[in-house]
């Protein structure tokens, strides 16, 4: 039978997974930009904005990799009405729902 893990061991796994996470989260940018969906086509209205701040709350991984990839992805706002990317949390029952939003909440660089 082994013992169980010291205070000591516990406290060090918890400042370095604190570490990483920190390490993780400086890696990607605080807004960015979500690219469109159709790059050719014209865009009115501009692109949408992206703020991991106001979202950070939530944590890394409640988004991802299961609701989007930790690469560029354009979507539409057909897709996220069907309960895709932004949709699978803005459907008016997590949070506000995308139909019915102000264009300036997501397509206006964050505030």
């Amino acid at each position: 039978m082994t013992a169980p893990p010291t205070r000591g061991l516990l406290v060090g796994a918890l400042l370095v997974s604190s570490a990483v996470g920190v390490a993780f989260a400086a890696a990607f940018p605080a807004v960015l930009r979500i690219p469109p969906a159709n790059p050719a086509a014209q865009r009115t209205p501009p692109a949408a904005w992206f703020s991991h701040r106001t979202h950070q709350r939530l944590g890394c991984f409640a988004c991802h990799p299961s609701v989007f990839p930790q690469a560029p992805l354009g979507f539409s706002h057909d897709e996220m009405r069907e309960g895709h990317f932004c949709g699978r949390c803005h459907d008016g029952r997590v949070t506000f729902a995308i139909a019915g939003a102000a264009c300036t909440e997501c397509h206006a660089p964050p505030r």
